[in-house]
């Protein structure tokens, strides 16, 4: 039996930022270290006008950049975090709180297919999920994204 190291289970990885109203899409390539920890990389993308296009494609050139780097993140503080930087939001708390995220991963190594996952605003047991085609024209994607987060920040927690 071979054992397996936390590099064997690398995917490539990608963060998109999206908020209600005029606010950017931000979209953040990251990094993975050798803890298995992925970590956001500096300079993610600005998209302002996000609905219309753009979002794909800036999506792919944030996957193209993930890397494997190693990084000691004890140093770091949550106010360094690079998203919340470019948001122009006066704390993290009003960006967590105006942004969700949806994290999306390759499904495998042979990168077909990515899975786009969001986690509604207070359901720490439910995901939301779309499988995206890497090979999909543009609005496709984008299309998927985008009715993904309207779907998760339409989510009402009170429905039991």
């Amino acid at each position: 039996m071979t054992l397996k190291s936390p590099l064997d289970e690398m995917l490539r990885r990608a963060h998109i930022y999206l908020a209600q109203g005029n606010r950017p899409a931000i979209v953040s390539p990251v990094h993975y270290n050798a803890a298995g920890i992925y970590y956001e990389q500096n300079d993610p993308v600005v998209l302002p006008e996000w609905r219309g296009s753009g979002l794909a494609a800036a999506l792919y050139s944030s996957l193209g950049r993930f890397s494997m780097r190693d990084q000691n993140l004890r140093e770091y503080k949550k106010t360094d975090w690079p998203s919340y930087l470019v948001s122009h939001c006066r704390s993290v708390r009003e960006f967590e709180s105006a942004y969700l995220c949806i994290d999306v991963k390759a499904a495998n190594e042979a990168e077909l297919f990515f899975d786009a996952s969001i986690q509604p605003r207070g359901e720490p047991d439910i995901s939301l999920h779309t499988t995206i085609n890497a090979h999909a024209p543009d609005e496709q994607t984008e299309r998927q994204l985008v009715r993904l987060f309207d779907v998760a920040s339409k989510w009402d927690v009170n429905l039991r």
